[in-house]
């Protein structure tokens, strides 16, 4: 049987699959029928006598003959041709799975180069995933707009777009931790006091009482405190401003000798500020003019200010301990921080915390 192959082709609308008229065989329902030309997208079956018409479906056989061995590949071929006159019908393959067109194209190329194949080299094709990929059409240019364009760009880049936005994120989180552990100092403890008048015991006396509390706005001449000599009169600590109350200075029942602090005032429309324990090691890197944020404790608001003053002490001193909150003596120095903005009353004597900013740029 000669196997040399005759080309020709189909048309335009029947996808140009080589067509080759070779030895083929389909095999319907047990009956062998030879083949007049067959594709990768079709076959023709010669002497078919059934009665088809066209769309029916059918389940043949193809076989195809090479030395030593035969091959056949179920198929389902949907009717699209008939001629009575010759008893030949043509029809096209459907629900074709990846195996069955790599096969196909394999027996194809086979025999259109003469390759002398064994079940060896169809085991193989069968092995390999030549899966078919679905091919989107392009559109016409007059059919596009922006919009589709851009949802067509963003649909095709998903996966690089993706990998670009967890880049980011990840560098701007490595960024935003170096940044943080090198220029900027976190307050072991602070709090807000008045930039105003601190009014002193004017003799040796005791405190017995306070007529306000810290965060009070106070008119001249109000009295703020009482006291009790050693001789048992008692007098009346009045405020000299228009002022709003910060820290009580004294204890009551303490004793308190002459000019001992008593308690503080601001004036409403006057500075305030707030002292900062920082440790030493990391108080040599602020500077006077540092840029500070803090923030209180009650609402979680927060403020601007900038250094106005460093203290380098052996080891901080007790007063300032007492009012940060730290218990423990600690080889650590105060920051005074000026604020920038008028804070409310209220803030006075409220525990914050601090970062200063310690990147000058320009410097």
């Amino acid at each position: 049987m000669s196997t040399a192959a005759t080309i020709s082709h189909e048309a335009a609308s029947q996808r140009q699959h080589t067509r080759m008229k070779v030895a083929a065989q389909a095999i319907i329902d047990g009956k062998v029928y030879q083949t007049s030309d067959w594709s990768v997208g079709g076959v023709c079956i010669k002497d078919y006598e059934h009665n088809v018409s066209i769309g029916d479906i059918l389940l043949p056989q193809m076989r195809f003959n090479f030395d030593g061995f035969d091959m056949t590949i179920d198929v389902e071929l949907a009717v699209r041709h008939i001629n009575d006159q010759q008893n030949i019908i043509g029809g096209a393959f459907s629900q074709m799975s990846w195996q069955q067109l790599s096969l196909l194209h394999f027996v194809r190329d086979a025999y259109l180069s003469g390759e002398i194949i064994d079940a060896g080299d169809i085991l193989h094709v069968l092995q390999r995933d030549n899966s078919a990929r679905v091919r989107t059409t392009s559109m016409p240019e007059a059919e596009k707009t922006p919009r589709r364009a851009v949802f067509e760009a963003l649909r095709k880049n998903f996966g690089l777009l993706l990998f670009v936005v967890a880049a980011v994120l990840l560098s701007a989180y490595v960024l935003v931790n170096l940044y943080t552990r090198t220029f900027v100092v976190a307050a072991e403890g602070a709090v807000t006091s008045p930039f105003g008048t601190v009014l002193r015991a004017p003799t040796s006396a005791t405190v017995t009482s306070f007529a306000v509390k810290p965060g009070d706005r106070v008119e001249p001449n109000q009295i703020l405190a009482s006291m009790e000599r050693v001789d048992g009169s008692v007098l009346n600590v009045v405020a000299n401003c228009r002022c709003v109350v910060g820290e009580r200075l004294a204890q009551l029942g303490a004793p308190l000798s002459r000019a001992a602090p008593i308690i503080s005032l601001a004036p409403v429309r006057g500075k305030v500020e707030t002292t900062l324990v920082v440790r030493l090691k990391e108080l040599r890197k602020v500077s006077v003019g540092d840029k500070v944020a803090i923030n209180f404790f009650n609402d979680d608001s927060e403020a601007f200010g900038r250094v106005k003053s460093i203290l380098l002490p052996g080891l901080t001193d007790p007063e300032t301990l007492e009012r940060t909150g730290l218990k423990v003596p600690d080889l650590a120095g105060s920051v005074v921080v000026e604020f920038d903005q008028e804070v409310g009353p209220g803030r006075l004597g409220q525990p914050v915390s601090g970062r200063i900013r310690t990147l000058r740029i320009g410097l």
